[in-house]
């Protein structure tokens, strides 16, 4: 479950320095970077709209450089425009092929004259919303954003004969919601990423539909309408999160991980009853120990999250079996639990503490540190699972969003040493990023679960298939959503669903009125505007803090 962190966007920018243009009308550089493997195989010419780049412009082109990906030649939209004026189309071929084969001309501009399309393998790449609006725009992205639907951005390839969408990221963000550009850096720059390796893995991009997105601006009465419509969301959404509390349980369904997965609702029965002070949620289930469950124990007023193990009775009635010492500060959730070697495993979100630590269970019960697996990094909800010979760490990176990215490391051996990989984040998506719970190989491949987070935390939980996996590429395709609705009990979210053994464990939520958060609320918001000490914590809680 989630804790609230302010984002810190600052750590998105590259640490490479911008270089200031060599010329003051056009700048080509042939900047060639080297993959762990062997040497960049495509080049890309990077539109941009003066010889001083916007701020988004220039992250993206910087965060291409540092990939490694391709060889990035910077040219200016007016020396495009005099190119093609001034020459011929051999000309232009060969002024733009000085430093190699094109494989795709990318316009951060939106305005280049997609004719240049035949001059590069894969055409003329732009990154644009669903009206074909650069993110330079002052207008892009307006409809979905007043809409409560997030932020979309998409890279749409124009060829001589058709336009089509090569792959889209999508980033959860609430109306009114002030977008960074160097989070839309970010999210162009891993589409672009994305795309060229996979035309590295896989030979070229296939399977792709027409992009059928709309042309032409909007009228002003229409933007009117979307920021009023803005407002208002903004207004409701701040007044049910200040109100109404979401209340987590956690129940078991009878089923196989692999039936689960394929089901579009499931047949939930929930274990024990609300309690006024506290929730459980993101629960696991110990593998080989039919009647015990790690979860996450939610203080509602603080909401403040702690790790405790619950035991079911012999009517699997659950009841806590105190706290799980992981030795980390700060909230915790998520313990995420896996078996290697015949030992216990947990890895569990530790965000706050700005770490991520795999610990193993000794004998007594006891819980000891064996790795620190990422240092300086706000990970939540981390994800261990074994494929091809090495382990893969997933997990989503604050820093980038809270509910739509993912990142990947890996090992060869679990403790270490783990290695980024060079795709991070290698997807963008708030219906299918952050996890949800188990990896499980199935006959058709590895099926990861995911929270859908379109318009608020924890919606359903998304089915993805992963189709590739490597040091070099990965990518996964959503194959299924399931769906909380027509749950009396818990009907307004799922976002955890993990195998254990035959059947799995799973969570749910609904939105209800709780008295005694609201007087916490109201006299904490009180307080801080009189600058008086705050209420002060349940001390039974205050071990999370430590």
């Amino acid at each position: 479950m989630r804790l609230r962190p302010k984002a810190n966007v600052g750590a998105l920018h590259p640490g490479a320095k911008y270089q200031e243009p060599l010329h003051p009308i056009a700048r080509e550089e042939d900047m060639s970077c080297l993959l762990p493997e062997t040497a960049a195989r495509e080049s890309l010419v990077i539109m941009v709209t003066t010889t001083e780049p916007a701020g988004w412009e220039r992250l993206v082109v910087q965060r291409l450089q540092a990939s490694g990906t391709c060889r990035v030649v910077e040219r200016a939209l007016g020396a495009m425009n005099a190119l093609e004026e001034a020459s011929g189309t051999a000309d232009r071929a060969k002024a733009l092929q000085a430093g190699g084969p094109v494989t795709a001309i990318v316009d951060l501009t939106g305005r280049l004259d997609t004719g240049w399309s035949r001059h590069a393998a894969e055409g003329v790449w732009r990154l644009c919303d669903a009206r074909g609006l650069a993110p330079g725009d002052p207008h892009h992205g307006l409809e979905t954003h007043a809409s409560g639907a997030g932020i979309r951005l998409h890279l749409v390839a124009w060829t001589p004969s058709h336009a089509v969408m090569v792959d889209t990221a999508s980033g959860y963000a609430e109306p009114c919601e002030k977008v960074r550009p160097e989070r839309l850096a970010v999210m162009g720059a891993s589409l672009l990423d994305g795309a060229l390796r996979e035309i590295r893995a896989l030979g070229g991009l296939s399977g792709r539909q027409a992009w059928t997105g709309c042309h032409g601006r909007v009228p002003a009465w229409r933007r009117l309408l979307w920021r009023l419509r803005a407002l208002g969301s903004h207004a409701i959404i701040q007044l049910k999160g200040f109100v109404l509390v979401e209340e987590w349980m956690v129940g078991i369904v009878e089923m196989a991980f692999a039936d689960a997965v394929r089901a579009q609702r499931l047949p939930v029965r929930w274990l024990g009853t609300r309690m006024p002070s506290y929730c459980w949620a993101d629960p696991f289930g110990v593998p080989g120990s039919p009647d015990e469950i790690y979860c996450e124990e939610v203080d509602l007023r603080q909401n403040i999250g702690r790790i405790v193990r619950l035991k079911l009775d012999a009517h699997e009635a659950p009841s806590s079996a105190g706290q799980v010492d992981l030795g980390l500060p700060g909230h915790l959730s998520f313990p995420y639990l896996f078996r290697h070697d015949g030992a216990l495993y947990c890895v569990a979100e530790s965000s706050q503490s700005r770490r991520c630590v795999l610990n193993r269970q000794e004998e007594g019960g006891r819980w000891q540190q064996v790795a620190v697996l990422l240092e300086d990094v706000a990970a939540v909800d981390p994800t261990i699972f074994a494929h091809e010979g090495r382990f893969w760490l997933l997990y989503t990176d604050v820093a980038m969003g809270q509910f739509d990215n993912v990142c990947l490391c890996y090992a060869d051996n679990l403790l270490g040493p783990w290695q980024p990989h060079p795709q991070n984040p290698v997807k963008f998506d708030h219906g299918s990023a952050r996890a949800a719970g188990s990896v499980m190989r199935e006959a058709d491949g590895l099926l990861r679960v995911a929270q859908v987070c379109k318009t608020a935390y924890g919606q359903a939980i998304a089915v993805n298939r992963i189709v590739h996996c490597t040091p070099e590429f990965y990518r996964e395709e959503t194959v299924g959503v399931i769906s909380p609705a027509g749950d009396r009990v818990n009907p307004h979210g799922l976002h955890t669903l993990s195998a254990w053994g035959g059947r799995v464990v799973v969570d749910g939520k609904r939105h209800g009125f709780n008295g005694g958060v609201l007087w916490h609320r109201i006299v904490s918001r009180a307080a801080r505007a009189l600058r008086l000490p705050l209420p002060t914590r349940n001390p039974s809680r205050a071990a999370s803090r430590r």
